[in-house]
């Protein structure tokens, strides 16, 4: 399977491009929920479980940009327990997600909390899958953060559902590979920068080849409703609205070159990008499909 695309896209649109994964039920769903501000909207994780029609699961970590201090004044909220735990309540009904979750009978389980009580599996027995298939991740605590209730779904499909971001500063660009980086449970993940950003791109995949090598990961780049340029200089975000684009494909990183390309980052000349390549094998010629197809995401 190469690159589904689809712009303008309707809702039977989306589903069925979604379908084109073959997703086998139970699927972990991991949506793009990084902030208040710019989110995989409760529209599209209702359209994705229908698109399942199955037993899913939807996964997030706590994030203290993911509140209502932040969406409005724009400023980080706390990183106290109890008020994350608040927030995330208020982010579920803000967003509608909780309504969704209830429709289609789907459970929210947050890593975090997961990582918290100390749920998670023996970080050895992550270690020999990952170093199995891998080089070994930089940070070893990276081992020990997979919850056990995932864990029992080992092997199955993990569908990466990213937001299109486009980002002024080291990241770059935000599609299906760097959604997993929301899967370190930290709500503060700065520390996985290291100084000066020169640890991001190395953790990013590394929280990416820990997952790869338990699940089998699918990726969808949607800006259906939405999409987003973020200035970290100004600290601020625009979004841009009614995009009404997806993109589907079961190679994650060929799936997120093309979508780079078309949002107007050279995929050769992105850190993490060019470090997923390394490790994963590098995108075919099918990244410049979307490039040809005169798709635009950001107006």
């Amino acid at each position: 399977m190469s690159i589904y695309f689809k712009q303008p896209a309707t809702r039977e649109d989306f589903i069925k491009l979604v379908r084109e994964l073959d997703l086998k039920p139970p699927v972990i769903v991991k949506p793009n929920w990084g902030t208040s501000v710019c989110f995989t909207e409760a529209e599209i994780i209702d359209w994705t479980l229908e698109a399942i029609d199955g037993d899913a699961i939807v996964v997030e970590s706590y994030g203290w940009a993911r509140t209502e201090e932040a969406l409005r004044t724009g400023r980080l909220g706390s990183k106290k327990r109890g008020y994350l735990r608040g927030s995330d309540e208020w982010f579920l009904r803000h967003s509608g997600v909780d309504k969704v979750l209830e429709k289609h009978g789907v459970e929210y389980l947050n890593i975090t909390e997961e990582n918290w009580a100390g749920r998670t599996v023996d970080a050895e027995e992550i270690r020999t899958q990952v170093e199995s298939k891998h080089e070994p991740v930089m940070r070893d605590e990276l081992y020990g953060v997979i919850p056990e209730k995932l864990y029992e779904l080992r092997h199955r499909d993990l569908l990466s559902l990213s937001k299109a971001k486009l980002w002024q500063d080291d990241i770059g660009v935000s599609l299906t590979i760097k959604n997993l980086f929301g899967m370190i449970p930290n709500p503060s993940r700065m520390r996985y920068h290291g100084k000066g950003h020169v640890d991001l791109h190395i953790n990013i995949i590394d929280i990416f080849k820990i997952y790869d090598s338990i699940f089998n990961i699918k990726g969808v780049v949607e800006a259906i409703k939405t999409a987003s340029i973020h200035d970290a200089e100004a600290r601020k975000t625009r979004i841009i609205p009614n995009p009404r684009f997806v993109a589907v494909s079961e190679h994650p990183l060929e799936l997120d070159a093309a979508c780079a390309l078309i949002m107007g980052i050279e995929p050769s000349k992105n850190m993490y990008l060019t470090r997923a390549a390394e490790i994963l094998g590098d995108w075919g010629d099918e990244v410049t499909l979307l490039k040809d197809a005169g798709i635009r995401i950001l107006g």
